[in-house]
């Protein structure tokens, strides 16, 4: 029989051994987990386009800022900014009282001057018929005359009548001239007063939109103050400043990308303008370009991005389905010894399906070409066939 002592030291020994079993236990190397089959892609270099980029705005190929050219206050404004409008429809009216008048003065002028014609003729008519009898009475005396059937006097009598009646006949007609003149006169005052009281109507030059409206009922218009900007929005380009020493590389006809927030794929424009004079402030030319004919959900005056290809150079790209963006980092994977290992890349611009890398891979470097959420640093890969 073991004593009571004994058998509490071999408890004890008993208890502190088990924990030491149960870690040799655990420390036993488990089986190596299976490797997760994944696509490859090497880091290589690629010929990259080289593009220039700036800003511009979105404008309509035809704008135009509507102006007073004559003094008034506006009288009824019809529209308001983003309204659509038709060529010719008014816009606004300008208090036209004095004008009004003086075209039904002119009118009334108009008026008299064709009555005075009406007269004109009648007296050019008269006189006609008097100088006709006149050359009768003439050629008669001048028969009786030779032969010595009348008196000298009465021959010069009939001389004197017909030279008289042919001075009437060339004042009616000079009459009948001075009067077409004042008709030509009074036609041309009613046409001048008349286009006056037609700049007191401020009308759309184009179908379009308008963009701004700078005045308001009761506000004085001066000649040369801008009232509207209305803007062609069916047809649409984007004029952008360009740099100096970029200038010499555009031609027209070139393209261009544009990017616009609204629409959700690149656009792909034409230089169609390039403006000769260069902006003292900006150093800057302005270029314009059109865009395609599908633009109708733009709205002029939409900032836009504008990429202009200028060449192209050898880059270092990889698949930009192979970065890991986390935060501000961008990561890859990279494939060594059948083994992901974790790399940050510092990423340049990306065209298409590739982005330049600048630093942290080196051209041959197997890459995961679209790493799983799942992956992580030291898991095992085998590559895809």
């Amino acid at each position: 029989m073991i004593p009571h002592s004994l058998a509490l030291v071999l408890v004890s020994c008993l208890a502190a051994l088990l924990p030491g079993c149960g870690r040799r236990a655990a420390d036993v190397p488990a089986n190596k987990a299976a490797a997760t089959v994944a696509a490859v892609a090497l880091v290589e270099r690629r010929p990259f386009a080289l593009t220039y980029r700036t800003s511009g705005t979105v404008r309509g190929v035809s704008t135009a800022t509507l102006t007073g050219k004559t003094m008034g206050h506006v009288r009824t404004v019809h529209v308001r900014p983003g309204d659509v409008v038709r060529a010719g429809q008014l816009l606004a009216e300008l208090e036209a009282g004095d004008v009004r008048a003086g075209v039904a003065g002119a009118e009334a002028a108009l008026s008299s001057a064709r009555a005075s014609k009406v007269e004109a003729e009648s007296g050019l008519e008269a006189a006609h018929v008097g100088a006709k009898l006149a050359r009768t009475s003439h050629a008669r005396a001048a028969a009786l005359f030779a032969d010595r059937v009348i008196a000298r006097a009465q021959y010069d009598d009939e001389e004197a009548r017909l030279q008289s009646a042919a001075a009437e006949e060339q004042m009616a007609r000079a009459r009948v001239e001075s009067v077409e003149s004042g008709i030509a006169r009074a036609k041309a005052a009613l046409a001048e007063t008349r286009a006056v009281l037609g700049y007191t109507k401020i009308l759309a030059p184009f179908a379009g939109r308008v963009l701004e409206r700078y005045v308001d009922p009761g506000a004085l218009a001066t000649p040369g103050t801008a009232l509207f900007v209305v803007a062609d929005d069916t047809r649409l380009r984007v004029e952008a400043s360009v740099e100096e020493s970029r200038i010499p590389g555009l031609a027209l006809g070139d393209t261009a990308t544009i990017e616009v927030e609204s629409v959700p794929a690149p656009l792909l424009g034409k230089v169609s303008e390039i403006v000769p004079n260069v902006d003292v402030t900006s150093r800057a030319f302005l270029v314009k370009i059109d865009l395609p004919e599908n633009t109708r959900t733009l709205r002029a005056g939409t900032f836009a991005r504008v990429n202009f290809h200028v060449g192209t150079e050898q880059r270092l790209v990889v698949p930009s389905s192979a970065i890991n963006r986390y935060g501000a980092l961008d990561r890859v994977f990279v494939l060594e010894n059948g083994v992901a290992r974790l790399r940050m890349i510092t990423c340049g611009e990306s065209q298409g399906p590739w982005t330049s890398v600048l630093s942290g891979v080196s051209e041959g470097d197997r890459l995961i070409r679209a790493p799983a959420v799942a992956l992580r640093d030291g898991s095992r890969i085998e590559p895809s066939p």
